[in-house]
């Protein structure tokens, strides 16, 4: 049998439409938590029953872009259906970073104490995993990888959705992260003040687009950038 491919970009203007793949499916939010994407992966993810899952930005194209010299010098265009059906991996990275690229030393970098004082608060849930590394293997971001069903699912069931019960409303997840310093998208900026109603992104999406890469850190799985 065929294997078969949920592939889903997230966008919330119609004039990103023409932004996605054609094998994508649309996914239109209507709104935004401070989970930002992560919420709309727990609630997509566990229902599809296809070989391969991906949930990723409308701006995934632009993404690949800035990713070119990890991606064997192919350009944004070179991600299509049959590539990603007939390449062998248990993960793969879509928007690859340098392989010294360190997720977690960037993060205290980026978003001084915010980081600091969130992830300290959420070791003791990474710790019922195992020893939490002191640096990750793999860089991802912005939840822009493709899995198999069955690594998909355990991780939404077991990490991302007790995660999210986990930070609950404790403030300390909720602190400025300082990215509005480093964003250049007015339209953006603009949005997120309007729906959020505060004036920076929340540290609680930094965590998590992180998670995923806690999860794959010592399972062994075949891992490659596509």
């Amino acid at each position: 049998m065929a294997k078969e491919v949920d592939f889903y970009q997230i966008l919330y203007h119609e004039s990103q439409r023409e932004e996605l793949y054609p094998f994508a499916k649309a996914y239109f939010s209507c709104g935004l938590t401070p989970y930002f994407e992560n919420a709309i992966i727990a609630g997509i993810v566990p229902f599809s029953s296809a070989d391969l899952i991906g949930v990723a930005s409308w701006r995934l194209r632009k993404k690949r872009g800035n990713s070119i010299a990890y991606l064997g010098g192919m350009g944004a265009d070179n991600l299509t259906e049959e590539k990603i059906l007939n390449t062998d991996y248990d993960v793969a990275i879509l928007t690859p970073h340098s392989p010294s690229h360190l997720p977690l030393a960037m993060a205290s970098n980026w978003h001084g104490e915010a980081w600091v004082n969130a992830f300290t608060a959420f070791k003791p849930f990474l710790r019922q995993f195992g020893k939490v590394p002191d640096e990750l293997r793999y860089s991802i971001y912005e939840n822009h990888f493709i899995t198999k069903r069955e690594i998909y699912h355990d991780y939404v069931n077991r990490y991302l959705l007790p995660a999210i019960d986990y930070i609950g409303d404790n403030p300390v997840y909720f602190a400025d992260s300082k990215y509005i310093a480093k964003k250049r998208d007015e339209t953006e900026i603009s949005r997120i003040k309007s729906i959020l109603q505060r004036n920076d992104w929340p540290i609680t999406p930094f965590l998590l687009e992180r998670l995923f890469s806690f999860y794959i850190n010592d399972k062994g799985f075949k891992v490659i950038n596509l």
